[in-house]
């Protein structure tokens, strides 16, 4: 009982930490870690083991890819495309931004795409004379949904997959047709909440079109042959990734394959690129693990998952549904990282005792705490990164309009995939 009351207490304090952010969510992780083993909750052996060393290898590839994408201008150039593409129609260029996010944010770290795609927004939206919030939200809302879509889009689908043993193609064929429906009807929303912004007259876009016709897109690119390395590479990592099952190696393996690649024949500038890289998620990622291990090895978890259980009274529906919208409103309100990782024993034990098998527990879980955070602007480090990023180039949207958009966005998203995911119990 003692373990379980130091476990749990240690969890509420970095929990704390983390939503106040009164200190750096890594330093409040890392700080639970070094707690968890200084009060003997585990052993160095048992520590060692709580890591998902599989899922931290995966990120770290996947960082050093678009890292190196990033750096070779892909983003902005890839973005110059669309805007050169939509001829300056706030309603196209709304709709190939949100497409782009969630197509982007299916293969790679959201917080890269909403970094640049925030800075280019911005820019887009002073050029049209336009409140960029609708834009923003609209691409942080559809980066998270695009993330759910694969194994690889949110950290959430890296934990849960690498934990519980799925491929690339299991999460694409069960999330993805999901995801590409609640896209749809984020964009309904927001073109509902948002018609009058989306509205331009055509002499008025073709004016702006002449005006800026001198924006080339091939001028973002910064450094060809390092663009043409990360994107075949890139494209090489995906097929291995699509394939790691049939070949019989680990999607870290496969991840960092793809990193070295890059960094041995990206050219003289490759040490500054591992620089770059966010080892502060990392780290973050690795701590959280043992705190989570930490209550997992007291037994609370598997008494919660048993609790969870007993209340849906045998119904793979019902528990489907209250498992689905716990992920989203708790991911709303924390990251979902953390959350991520303390369901994942949960799902292991639920499968064990409760009506749902492992992969329907999976995809509801990792489904929640994707779209669960589109509710707020603190629901998801996509959100925070984007609309840090449009506050240094003086653009504030606070919570206010945020939520206007966010939470209907939110509540559509989750209202869509809680249909569809009965509808796959049913059928399957």
């Amino acid at each position: 009982m003692l373990d379980q009351l130091l476990a749990v207490g240690t969890l509420v304090i970095v929990y704390a930490f983390i939503v106040t952010g009164k200190v750096h969510r890594t330093t409040a992780a890392l700080g639970g870690a070094v707690a968890v083993i200084g009060l003997g909750l585990l052993s160095e052996t048992e520590a060692i083991q709580a890591i998902h060393w599989e899922a931290l290898g995966l990120i770290f590839g996947m960082f050093v890819l678009v890292a190196a994408l990033a750096r070779s201008g892909f983003f902005r150039w890839i973005g110059l495309v669309v805007l050169q593409r939509s001829r300056f129609d706030p309603l196209r260029i709304f709709l190939g931004f949100s497409g782009l996010a969630a197509f982007l944010s299916a293969f790679m770290d959201s917080i890269t795409v909403m970094i640049f795609m925030a800075s280019l927004t911005v820019e887009v939206a002073r050029i049209l004379g336009v409140r960029p919030g609708p834009f923003l939200i609209g691409e942080i809302t559809a980066a998270n949904i695009g993330g759910a879509a694969t194994m690889v889009g949110d950290p959430p689908n890296v934990i849960l997959g690498t934990a519980l043993g799925y491929s690339f193609v299991d999460f694409a064929s069960n999330t993805g047709p999901i995801a590409i429906a609640m896209f749809a009807g984020n964009l309904a929303v927001f073109y509902a909440l948002h018609r009058s912004t989306f509205q331009a007259r055509s002499e008025q876009r073709q004016a702006l079109y002449r005006e800026h016709a001198e924006l080339v897109p091939s001028s973002a690119i910064e450094d060809h042959h390092l663009l043409r390395v990360a994107l075949i590479v890139f494209a090489f990592t995906v097929t291995l990734l699509v394939l790691h099952h049939l070949l019989d190696v680990l999607v870290a393996f496969v991840a960092i394959l793809g990193a070295t690649i890059v960094l041995a024949v990206g050219g003289k500038d490759m040490p500054e690129l591992v620089e770059k890289i966010d080892w502060h998620t990392l780290v973050f990622l690795a701590s959280l693990f043992l705190i989570v291990g930490a209550v997992e090895h007291t037994g609370l978890l598997a008494d919660f998952a048993t609790a969870l259980g007993d209340a849906a009274g045998g119904s793979p529906i019902l528990l489907l549904t209250a498992l689905l919208w716990l992920s989203a409103f708790v991911s709303a309100a924390v990251d979902n990282v953390p959350f991520a990782a303390a369901m994942v024993p949960i799902i292991r034990r639920l499968a064990e005792t409760g009506p749902l098998g492992t992969d329907g527990l999976t995809w509801t879980v990792a489904i929640g705490a994707d779209v669960g955070g589109n509710a707020t602007p603190i629901g998801a480090s996509a959100n925070v990164a984007g609309l840090a990023i449009a506050e240094k180039h003086g653009i504030h949207v606070g919570w206010r309009e945020y939520l206007r958009s966010g939470l209907p966005s939110m509540l559509v998203a989750v209202a869509i995939a809680n249909a569809m995911l009965i509808l796959m119990i049913l059928v399957f």
